[in-house]
């Protein structure tokens, strides 16, 4: 095995290692603001819980697997099921295996802590019943332990290259992740702007802000909720730390940062690409986003972040790139 190769494994496996804890963090905090809204509103509807299906983009598996979408069946699938590639425990063995991958650069602590996660989800009774009826105590552990992770890495980790693909992975995905929240559950309750402050309660509202947990400094910095004031916050705002926007500037930066690029220039595909979105994010306005449609713009965006991940992978992280060479 040439030093090439064992390179781009291991810038490989610190990228989806981060994008998968990442994922986790996301997918704790959806289930249990789901959760949370079915008791404030016990006449929830079943397409709350079908929505998180839609933002994991499980929807169709789900239907392979389950009769029925029940709160039950969508915690099951969404936390315990190894046949989601998303669930819970699918991702944090995913995030263990390619920590495993990355020994010489994880540090102890680090790599205690994503086994420590792992575990206490593995070895949780799936069977007990109580869990469905009150998940917070499970959902709260994990994520207060997947920004234990977050913390010690940011906190322990050279500053080198290593530490730029942990920010990638964590940014793509989350920017990801936004988006998709975004699309799915403004759109499944939201049908058209034109109903804006007709078809949705004050908690629907709240529970599409808590889903990226923004809705304290939207109020703070945007005053009521209203659609653009939505869009324009998670989209384009960079001091919104979730905001796309905001992520893909960092991750551009991260990106640039392994080989020193300064801004407004690119050594490879994947920079080259980068730059452009976060270019073209810059100076794009809510208005137009709302005249283009927002629906057709995520999909845009989406498709090209997701030219952004490719271009990384072929770059970065396949054998034959001679990158690391």
């Amino acid at each position: 095995m040439s030093s090439g190769l064992m390179l781009s494994r291991v810038a490989d496996s610190i990228y989806w290692m981060f994008r998968y804890l990442e994922r986790v963090e996301n997918t704790v905090r959806l289930m249990d603001v789901n959760w949370h809204l079915m008791l404030d509103m016990p006449q929830v509807k079943t397409n709350e819980w079908e929505t998180l299906l839609h933002v994991s983009g499980d929807f169709a598996l789900f239907e392979e697997h389950y009769s029925e979408i029940t709160p039950e069946n969508v915690m099951r699938f969404m936390t315990f099921d190894r046949l989601n590639p998303n669930s819970m425990i699918s991702c944090l063995t995913a995030a263990r295996e390619n920590a495993r991958g990355a020994r010489d650069v994880v540090t102890p602590d680090l790599w205690e802590l994503i086994n420590g996660i792992y575990l206490m989800v593995r070895e949780y009774d799936c069977e007990d019943r109580g869990f469905y009826k009150n998940p917070y105590d499970l959902y709260h552990e994990v994520q207060s332990a997947v920004l234990h992770t977050f913390g010690q890495a940011h906190a322990t980790m050279f500053r080198g290259q290593s530490w730029q693909f942990l920010r990638i992975g964590t940014l793509l995905e989350r920017a990801d992740k936004t988006t998709r929240i975004l699309d799915v559950r403004y759109f499944l309750l939201l049908p058209s702007l034109r109903e804006v402050g007709t078809a949705l309660e004050d908690l629907q509202w709240a529970a599409l802000l808590r889903s990226v947990s923004n809705i304290e400094p939207f109020i703070k910095h945007y005053g009521p909720v209203h659609a653009k004031g939505i869009i324009e916050y998670l989209l384009l705002d960079s001091r919104n730390p979730r905001s796309v926007r905001g992520c893909l500037q960092q991750a551009d930066e991260a990106l640039r940062g392994i080989h020193g690029t300064s801004p407004g220039y690119f050594s490879n595909d994947a920079e080259r690409l980068s730059g452009q979105l976060c270019a073209d994010l810059s100076y794009l306005t809510v208005d137009e986003v709302v005249r283009r449609g927002l629906h057709e713009y995520l999909d845009e965006l989406q498709y090209r972040m997701n030219q952004v991940h490719q271009a990384i992978e072929a770059h970065y992280f396949s054998p034959d790139s001679g990158e690391w060479s």
